[in-house]
């Protein structure tokens, strides 16, 4: 590259070094000259003149290198010091002191002998003497073999060392690194960067040393997440590069950390003290840098590296005075708080107003953690009384959704407000909303009392989440309070319409209306602390109205969202709600891991008695998958003893009794249905089918060897289930069934109970009572002998010459005394084979069987044949007869 004297060139620190080569080669010819490298802070340029002067060195020159140094600035030839000491070839200029032109001439000596190259870093703070030793040399360079390199940085401004600009002088000044410079050094590192590279050299500037540490805080697997953290690595180079450069740098950068967003020249001079122009010609500095773009911090986590090594009381004072600052030039809200909350103390009587305008912005977007964070530090600083309750009130609403245990300190505020009559509706919600989660009923009575009690009539879709909230854990109706006739809300009879037909769900069983009513509520409420019950019990509506790919659908959206919004109680609940439809479709092992899944996200305490939901489902389908020691940790895990007050410790109980039927515990299985019927007294009258005990008892019962007691339990439920819950009838129906004989009609029963279970869309009791028809079908089948459902005796039959039908993939396993299990040896059909199999032969068409089972209808053609040719049987109207429910149509 050929050069004219004077030029100045912008170029990055690869071609730059290309550059100084050619200019060594051509000062090596006899032409020589000065190159003057300017750059930002940590630009590369000391890396630059290090490597200059390592090939020259390898090249057979002569080599002195001087690095300028602001302590040594006074220092009479400090430079010239250095450039004799670090010579690689001693150079005699004379007597002390060094004179100029005697150290010229022995320079210039030595040039003619062999090639000469002179690096000074730092040039800016070299002292007096030794720069103007440095400009004699410039004036008699231009035939000698000298090549003479300084490097200053690009600030502060006119700290030129008037080197003439005329005399062979070349400028060099340094530009970041570029993209492919940073994929050369992954390159180097023997790194895959597919796409890396772009994202390292946006967080670095460019600038060597941040990309460097980039890299291999990378390369040390901290940003295989697809996020690249500020690792010790880029830390390091952040406090390098601030303590390595001009006055006052540190000062701003940190100024700049603890403003945040809203730091801008003008603060950052108020809060330092330093100048504005200074301010502006640093954070312009730093810019260069590439620590800044645009005035603020390039990598998100380039703050806290900056304020790492700040002392704790250093950094309070700061954080106090940047919030005092902003508060004084009407910052937001949250601005203010950011740095409230950073230095963890409150004072200021103006400070609460403040931490609770922020926090209530923090909850509109959801975030949580910092609103809870602002409404403590506010609590610490509120004197009054009703100030505090406020502020009790608010952290109960923030932490909750996250936290449920964790708002007990506050709750005892709400509860003694409650006591003395001086809670308002808010305060009403957000303790109804705890004593339902926790199970006490007491306080949430008196909390709806309360709620009831103020002025004017209630939001009619709040009243309907409440009432729906109460009845899905307590499976009761609120009492009706009694307001004059000017309170009823306008707008309140359709939601009361809508209740109403949710709340029939759990009396009559599920119907149109009920569905209806469901998709209303999941439409028109939006997920929150105070629906999330509600949510709840239109998502069951939906499952027991067998329409479980809605409910699926519905679970899925709300899962979503709630963690978006970051509430993991909502999400846990939802989860759990989730595992329940999957586990009713069918999908046992599906519905185990999403049943842990929604365990794993709140602790036991935070579950409160709605922990008994997802521990029912994993309980059941761990019984159904024949995974019996895993069944036997679920039974005991610890719960709470208020859930025994509430559907979903009934519904827990019974999991538990099937367990011990499922192990061959009869009377331990006896037990539990016992309790589950002692506590269902209270619904007895008014939802006797609320959880279907007599036919559990009766299973329970017939192993026992009672078959009288057991077929009176079951003729009771079925009586009772006739209104229209026709899961609870499939269950009678199969129980009365396991307790007859063949010529008693037991065959029947059982294909009655199947269309019973197809009518509620219950998948897995299906496949449950036709495994047990094939059994009665098939009693030559020693391992299959005195099976039926969850372990029950069934009666056997004649044999009729046909192989089973029985699932090959997870085959209804045989349970041993010790918990562990065998399962019957393959036989014909595979699972999915079977299913197909199963509605086929009860009348769906192939169009149907593909959007129930979510399979294209060439997958169903193709099981269908293959069940007919292992079957043996010509088509679908052999398979009824051939699955063993001939007589069943839909």
């Amino acid at each position: 590259m050929a050069l004219a004297t004077g030029t100045h060139v912008r170029i990055p620190p690869d071609d730059a070094a290309v550059l100084l080569r050619n200019h060594f080669e051509q000062s090596s010819a006899g032409a020589g000259r000065v190159v003057i490298v300017s750059g930002g802070v940590a630009s590369g340029k000391t890396t630059l003149l290090n490597d200059l002067l390592d090939e020259a060195a390898s090249a057979g020159a002569i080599t002195l290198s001087a690095t300028g140094a602001p302590d040594e600035q006074l220092i009479e030839s400090a430079i010239i010091d250095q450039l004799l000491a670090n010579s690689s070839t001693p150079v005699t200029g004379g007597t002390e002191p060094y004179t100029a032109v005697g150290l010229c001439d022995a320079l210039q000596g030595l040039a003619r002998e062999r090639p000469t190259v002179i690096c000074v870093d730092g040039i800016h703070h070299a002292d007096e003497t030794s720069v103007r030793f440095l400009l004699h040399l410039q004036r008699r360079i231009r035939s000698a073999r000298l090549l003479m390199v300084l490097s200053r940085p690009e600030w502060p401004r006119g700290s030129s060392v008037g080197f003439d600009l005329q005399h062979r002088c070349y400028g060099v000044r340094l530009a970041p690194l570029s993209e492919q410079g940073v994929a050369a050094m992954l390159d180097a590192a023997g790194h895959n960067h597919n796409g890396l590279a772009a994202r390292l050299h946006a967080l670095s500037g460019g600038n060597p040393m941040f990309a460097k540490a980039a890299v291999e805080d990378h390369l040390e697997g901290l940003g295989h997440d697809g996020r690249d953290p500020a690792g010790p690595a880029y830390a390091q180079a952040v406090w390098a590069f601030l303590h390595r450069s001009a006055d006052h740098l540190l000062d701003v950068a940190t100024a700049l950390a603890v403003l945040g967003e809203c730091g801008d020249a003008d603060l950052v001079a108020k809060l330092t003290g330093i100048d504005a122009d200074t301010v502006m010609d640093l954070l312009t500095v730093m810019d260069d840098g590439g620590l800044l773009e645009g005035g603020r911090f390039r990598h998100p986590d380039a703050p806290a590296a900056v304020l790492r090594h700040l002392p704790a009381a250093e950094r309070v004072r700061l954080h106090r005075a940047a919030a005092e600052l902003k508060y004084r030039e009407a910052a937001g809200a949250t601005e203010v708080a950011n740095n409230l909350v950073s230095a963890g103390e409150n004072t200021a009587a103006w400070s609460l107003p403040i931490l609770r305008r922020a926090a209530e912005q923090a909850l509109m977007s959801d975030d949580v953690a910092f609103a809870t964070r602002c409404l403590e530090l506010g609590l610490s600083a509120a004197s009054d009384e009703t100030e505090q309750r406020s502020i009790h009130l608010s952290i109960v609403r923030s932490t909750w959704r996250v936290n449920p245990s964790g708002v007990l300190p506050h709750i005892t505020a709400l509860t003694e407000a409650a006591d003395q009559g001086e809670l308002d509706q808010t305060g009403c919600l957000a303790l109804l909303r705890h004593a339902l989660w926790h199970g006490d009923r007491r306080t949430a009575l008196r909390a709806h009392e309360l709620l009831n009690a103020g002025p004017g009539p209630i939001d009619p879709q709040i009243d309907t989440a409440v009432k729906l909230a109460f009845h899905w854990h307590f499976g009761q109706d609120l009492p009706q309070i009694t307001k004059d006739e000017g309170a009823t809300h306008p707008g309140a009879a359709p939601w009361k319409h809508t209740a109403h037909a949710l709340m029939q769900t759990w009396r009559q069983g599920a119907g149109d209306s009920a569905k209806a009513g469901a998709e209303r509520i999941l439409r028109n409420s939006r997920l929150g602390d105070t629906t999330l019950e509600a949510i709840a019990m239109a998502i069951s509506a939906l499952a027991h109205a067998g329409h479980c790919d809605r409910a699926q659908w519905w679970c899925q959206r709300l899962a979503k969202e709630a963690e978006q919004r970051g509430a993991t109680s909502w999400q846990a609940m939802i989860e759990a709600l989730r595992a329940a439809v999957v586990l009713q479709r069918g999908e046992v092992a599906k519905a185990a891991t999403l049943a842990r899944a929604a365990l794993d996200m709140l602790s036991e305490p935070n579950w409160g008695v709605s922990i008994t939901h997802p521990l029912t489902t994993l309980l059941m389908a761990d019984i159904a998958g024949g995974t019996f020691a895993s069944a036997a940790e679920t039974v005991r895990r610890p719960v709470p003893d208020e859930m025994l007050g509430t559907v979903g410790g009934l519904w827990y109980l019974r999991a538990c009794g099937h367990f011990f039927l499922a192990t061959k515990r009869p009377l331990a299985a006896v037990g539990y249905f016992h309790q589950v019927q002692r506590l269902m007294r209270p619904w007895e009258e008014s939802m006797p089918l609320l959880v279907p005990w007599r036919s559990d008892l009766a299973e329970a019962t017939l192993r026992l060897g009672n078959r009288t007691a057991a077929r009176e339990l079951a003729n009771q439920q079925i009586e009772l289930a006739r209104s229209g819950n026709p899961f609870a009838h499939g269950l009678a129906l199969r129980a009365l069934a396991l307790a007859s004989t063949p010529a008693e009609g037991s065959r029947v029963l059982l294909e009655r109970a199947a269309k019973s279970f197809q009518q509620a869309g219950h998948q897995l009791e299906l496949n449950r009572t036709l495994k047990v028809i094939a059994q009665l079908q098939h009693p030559e089948r020693e391992h299959l002998n005195g099976l039926g459902a969850n372990g029950v005796e069934v009666p056997r039959q004649a044999p009729s010459g046909r192989p089973a039908v029985v699932r090959e993939a997870r085959p209804e396993p045989v349970a041993q005394e010790d918990g562990r299990s065998e399962r019957p040896e393959s036989v014909v059909l595979s699972e999915a084979e079977l299913r197909v199999a199963q509605l086929a032969a009860l009348g769906h068409t192939n169009r149907q069987i593909s959007r129930r089972l979510f399979i294209t209808i060439s997958t169903v053609e193709q099981h269908l044949t293959r069940t007919y040719r292992k079957l043996d049987i010509r088509g679908r109207s052999a398979l009824a007869h051939e699955l063993g429910y001939a007589g069943t149509s839909t």
